[in-house]
This record gives structure tokens, C-alpha cells and sequence, in this order.
């Protein structure tokens, strides 16, 4: 299938099912799960490479600032430490070298709490380390507007729903306050999804609706810890 036909995004965390992932645009996998021959196969659909640059799972490090975090046993990581921001780019480097057509950067909630200004410049040396390549950055709202000419897109993580209790409808207020933020994101040129997590059928179509009614392309995954490409009606 053309790129031109195919749907524009999808999460896969697993190893394998290349037919599958090709009838997508881009797709989001992690570094580890797939050699640069595979990459290669999956042509003329784009890998992104996962990359945190709020957390950091490897041996210890000086950027390590307080305790690990329970659900994922990682560490949050300091965005202003110089070796952290080397050690960012240079993965990020690394990943498009062995066959990654751009990155999908998570985390960004974590490092802006910590340092706006300090995540702001981390991202900008990621992207002027990476230029022309994609970047997809997951949420990160406390960085606009400078994060609207930073990445190429933006994943709008529990829009409608969250991975809490298998996956469930968020507050009335949150969906109101994150209503009013995807209006905010249709005011820069990047592409926009949303990533929601429903585990009944019901709930996955109100995600979708909804997607669709604030300008967002719907991602609908069946729990956090495998995001399967699914298929959104759009």
C-alpha cells in the first residue's frame, strides 16, 4: 500500500508484525525491538524511535533526581544537567543511524515540571541535532506556544480517557480543561492525535467521537503497556 493511502499513526511496543505496521504512515517502536534490516522492510512506512526526555531507565546517572517511579521503574531525570542533554541527543542520534526516520519523544510533562526553560533547550538541541527528520512529542502543553515550532506533531495522551483501572472516562472537569487545550493546539502547523485507552468497544467510540469533534486523529489502545495499532474508523 501507497504511504499516500495509508492511515497516518500507530503505536506497536512489541517486536514483529511488519505486514501489519505497514499499512500505516509512521509508526512508533521501541529501539531494542527491531534490527535496521527490519526498519529497512518497513519502508516506505517511517519507525519513529521511542525516546524519553523526562525519564531514564538505564544504570544511574548524576541527572537522577529523586525517587524511582513505581508504575514504570524508571527515574525522573533533571532536563537542565549537561549530561543528560548529551546523553539525549546522542541516543537520538544513534537510533537514526541504525534506520529510525524520525523520534517519538515522551516524557515531556515530567522534565517541564522540573525545568521549563531547561526542556525547552533540551528539545532544541534535539532538533537541531535531528533537522530534517520527524518529531513527535507526547503532550508537554506547559511548553507552548515555543513547542509549536519545535516538533512536527504532538500525541494528546488521555484525551478522553485514562489507563487508570484498565482504562476508564476522565472527570467531566479534566475533559472540559483538555477540550479548551486542543483548541490551543489547532493554533500551530503540526499534525495532531489523540492516544486514549478503552478497554469496552463503547467507550473506545466516544474517544473517537470526541477525537474527531476537537481536530484531533483518534489512537485507541486496549491497555498502557502494548499499544496496538487499532483501527480508528477514520
Amino acid at each position: 500500500m501507497a504511504s499516500t493511502c495509508c492511515k497516518p499513526l500507530a503505536f506497536f511496543y512489541g517486536r514483529g508484525c511488519l505486514p501489519k505496521l505497514k499499512a500505516f504512515r509512521r509508526v512508533v517502536l521501541q529501539p531494542w525491538a527491531y534490527t535496521p534490516e527490519e526498519l529497512e522492510a518497513l519502508r516506505p512506512t517511517a519507525a519513529l524511535a521511542y525516546l524519553s526526555v523526562g525519564e531514564e531507565a538505564g544504570p544511574p546517572g548524576p541527572w537522577r533526581r529523586g525517587g524511582p517511579i513505581p508504575e514504570w521503574g524508571t527515574y525522573p531525570a533533571d532536563p537542565a544537567h549537561p549530561g543528560w542533554v548529551t546523553l539525549v541527543v546522542e541516543r537520538a542520534l544513534v537510533y537514526l543511524a541504525r534506520g529510525f526516520q524520525g523520534l517519538f519523544l515522551d516524557n515531556l510533562d515530567q522534565a517541564a515540571a522540573a525545568s521549563r526553560e531547561a526542556t525547552l533547550h533540551l528539545l532544541w538541541e534535539v532538533r537541531r541535532a535531528t533537522e530534517p527528520m520527524y518529531l513527535l512529542v507526547n503532550r508537554g502543553f506547559d511548553l507552548l506556544p515555543q513547542l509549536g515550532h519545535l516538533a512536527h506533531g504532538i500525541v494528546f495522551e488521555s484525551f478522553t480517557t485514562t489507563w487508570q483501572d484498565g482504562g476508564k472516562l476522565l472527570p467531566r472537569s479534566t475533559l472540559r480543561r483538555n477540550a479548551h487545550v486542543a483548541q490551543t493546539l489547532a493554533n500551530f502547523p503540526w499534525e495532531r492525535y489523540s492516544l486514549d485507552y478503552a478497554p469496552e468497544p463503547c467507550l473506545a467510540h466516544l474517544a473517537v467521537r470526541r477525537a474527531f469533534r476537537y481536530g484531533l486523529y483518534p489512537l485507541v489502545a486496549k491497555e498502557r503497556h502494548l499499544l496496538q495499532p487499532t483501527d480508528t474508523g477514520g
